[in-house]
């Protein structure tokens, strides 16, 4: 897997995605599955404490094992809270309310608006003896609490592209390095575009790995930049609302592509002025996260054709993924999973292998040392493993384009690109 980080320079917002939904034949899943949510927790409060159990209410007298969920509730990050918790109870509703065996007790708690909020929020999780924790959404958030995960010998799951940490003893992800889906795409475009290409991002420290993921790669395969001096160009952090100065500025370079990163609205205002442009015709490539789900319903129109790279597409055509689309529909009126409910998922099947090889009694340090003993981990998005030096996933690659699929507009995957090595 490419290791190619930087360090972090600003905060970041991560916005849910939820495209239109295109299957169905598993939609009765859930339904049975849900049944095993149940209310109260033993620690933590929160705004989504619960418990889960036997859906059959027989007794279990296992040791529970406590997690902590800290994730955003509200604000521009609380859609992708939402979609992770909701991925984790899935799964864990799915086996039984149980994970490796035993019964899971989850406190979900609101990460806050600012690192020093999810940093307490972590430290009274902690306090109260989750066996582990898993989020924050915030970039800024996720940097701040890594260091309290590895002072207290407790596994930190990561949801969310994952920044630059320097102690990852204690520290997984289930998601993907900010870099890399630059990295995977960068072959692509510079086999099917001839150069230059512009590359631009929002100025923040998300977005700004993700482009330099791309430039890094792009260059070193011989690609050329359109960007003046072959330099990234990055809109001021605190929001663009009028792109016309950069939409000029692509004009003018003689761009042959452009690879962009943005965020929240910011991704819906680019990609619909792009669209009225004058360089409408010119292909645009980008981050999955650009055209991914409500961003995706609200750019319309305007998103057809842009082509995109992901870790998972709600597409993909494996037994798994169908039965994951499906389940998710039957409880969220018929939607596909974000990929931020999709690393909720995969961050409790990660906990469930764990806490089985960990042993019945077993506690954090035990379960973090038994998820650097896995290996392949089967999930909707294709096998993964984590890769011992960064401690994130290798994995497949989606090049996905928006075409309409069926009646509505859809991130449909185009092909595989290669896997990433460690």
């Amino acid at each position: 897997m490419a290791a190619a980080r930087v360090v972090a320079r600003q905060g970041s917002d991560f916005r849910q995605d939820r495209p239109p939904y295109r299957r169905r034949a598993f939609a009765a899943l859930l339904l049975a599955a849900a049944t095993a949510a149940t209310a109260g927790c033993g620690f933590g409060g929160g705004f989504g404490a619960v418990a889960y159990g036997d859906p059959e209410g027989r007794p279990d007298s296992r040791t529970p094992i406590p997690v902590g969920l800290l994730l955003a509730s509200s604000g521009p990050n609380g859609p992708a809270g939402s979609d992770v918790r909701d991925g984790f109870g899935l799964y864990v509703a799915q086996h039984g309310g149980r994970l490796g065996g035993r019964p899971a007790r989850v406190t979900v708690s609101d990460e806050g608006p600012d690192p020093e909020t999810t940093a307490t929020a972590m430290s009274s999780m902690l306090s109260h003896g989750a066996q582990a924790i898993v989020g924050p959404i915030d970039y800024a958030g996720y940097e701040g609490v890594a260091p309290l995960a590895d002072a207290a010998h407790v596994p930190l799951i990561g949801v969310v592209p994952q920044p630059d940490v320097t102690d990852i003893s204690y520290i997984w992800n289930v998601a993907f390095l900010s870099t890399e889906p630059g990295t995977a795409i960068a072959p692509f475009i510079n086999a099917h575009v001839k150069t230059p290409v512009f590359a631009i991002g929002g100025n923040y420290p998300g977005e700004w790995e993700q482009v330099r993921g791309f430039t890094d790669a792009f260059t070193a395969i011989g690609g050329r930049l359109a960007n003046p001096q072959g330099q990234a160009t990055f809109t001021p952090a605190s929001g663009t609302t009028d792109f016309t100065p950069y939409l000029a500025a692509i004009k003018e370079s003689g761009a042959k592509a452009v690879y962009c990163a943005f965020t929240g609205a910011e991704a819906v205002r680019f990609v619909q002025q792009y669209a009225r442009s004058a360089v409408k015709d010119v292909p645009l490539f980008a981050v999955g996260l650009v055209t991914d789900g409500p961003l995706l319903k609200q750019e319309g129109p305007a998103a057809t054709n842009i082509t995109s790279v992901l870790n998972y597409s709600p597409d993909v055509d494996t037994a798994a993924n169908r039965t994951f689309v499906s389940a998710w529909a039957a409880g969220h009126d018929g939607q596909e999973p974000s990929v931020y409910a999709l690393t909720g998922y995969d961050a409790a099947a990660l906990l469930d292998e764990a806490v089985a090889t960990a042993g019945p009694n077993a506690g954090a340090a035990a379960i973090n040392a038994a998820i650097g003993s896995l290996g392949r981990i089967d999930s909707p998005r294709g096998a993964w493993q984590l890769a011992s030096t960064t401690h994130a996933p290798i994995q497949k690659w989606y090049l996905r384009r928006v075409q309409v699929d069926g009646t509505s507009l859809a991130n449909v995957e185009i092909e595989e690109l290669a896997t990433l090595p460690d």
